[in-house]
Formats: structure tokens, sequence, C-alpha cells
């Protein structure tokens, strides 16, 4: 009995390592994706990212950026530093306060996506989009900001989210 336990505990993690591969290393994955990002750098008094080479700048300072896509501008990204950061256990209580801020009352948020040290949610209000990210960098280190669009062009925008947000870093 105790080899036949043992024999179907072998095939279940063989399983599941083959299941783990096969969502890490295919053309087009969202992996994939992420690692091949490479787009225009910003390099503020505090932090470094990439954003896409769609994009330009509209407005830079020591510690914010903002840019929007060069075709209709109706794609815009802001990120500003803070040397009082959220921090990852209060992740969620941000996210709430956000909607509970009279000037997003109105958005529908969906619930945050939290993933170690950073967290993105979506509100929607009408045709319009936004996607809120934080990122935390340290104890006197994050970044907050946001992707807006139309909600016909999310597609485009939603693409390249995560992407420009695993590039924040504390510029060292």
């Amino acid at each position: 009995m105790k080899k036949l336990f043992l024999m179907l505990m072998a095939v279940a993690a063989l399983t599941f390592v083959s299941c783990d591969k096969g969502n890490k290393g295919g053309e087009g994955s969202q992996a994939t994706q992420e690692e091949e990002f490479k787009g225009q750098a910003f390099e503020g008094a505090n932090f470094t990212m990439q954003f896409p080479e769609w994009m330009k700048t509209t407005y830079t300072s020591d510690g914010t950026i903002n840019a929007a896509d060069t075709t209709s501008g109706e794609i815009k990204m802001d990120a500003t530093f803070s040397d009082f950061p959220c921090k990852p256990e209060d992740f969620k209580r941000y996210a709430e306060n956000m909607g509970a801020n009279p000037m997003f009352k109105d958005y529908k948020f969906d619930e945050p996506v939290i993933n170690d040290n950073i967290m993105t949610f979506k509100g929607v209000l009408g045709e319009d989009a936004m996607t809120c990210f934080v990122v935390y960098l340290g104890e006197k280190a994050g970044v907050a900001g946001s992707f807006k669009y139309p909600v016909a062009k999310a597609a485009d925008a939603e693409k390249v989210i995560m992407p420009v947000v695993k590039t924040i870093q504390l510029k060292k």
C-alpha cells in the first residue's frame, strides 16, 4: 500500500511539473512577452522604468513621468515616486480608498490583483477604463500610477501594463 501511495505521488508530481513547463516557454506566452519587453527608458531621480516605444513623454520631473500614445493620445500612462510607499500589507486598503475617493467614486473597480510587491486594479466608467498600479520598492520607496484608455482600446493597453510595471526599479 505504501509503495502504491508513493507511486501515485510521483505521478502527481510529474503531472504538476509538466503543466508548469507548458505554461512557461511557449511562443507568445505572457512570460515570453514580458521577457521580450523593451521600451523607452525613463530615469528619474529615484526610479527607472521602461515604457512602450509607441508612447511619447508628455511630462517628466525627478519623480514623475506622464506619457501618451503617439497616434491618438487616447492611451495615457503616469507614474510617480513616493518615499512614503504603500506597503504590500496595505495594498487592499489602498484600492478600497481609491474607490472611495470622490474623484473616482463613479468608477466600477475590479478586485485588486496582488503579486508580491505589485498591485494592479482596473476601474471602468462608461467608455473609459483605468488600470492603477502600485509597486513597493522598499521602506522608503514606491511608485504608483495608472494607465487610462478607452474601453475599446483595452486590448492594446492591457497587454503592456504588467510588462511596463515590472520594469520599475529603484535607482541605484
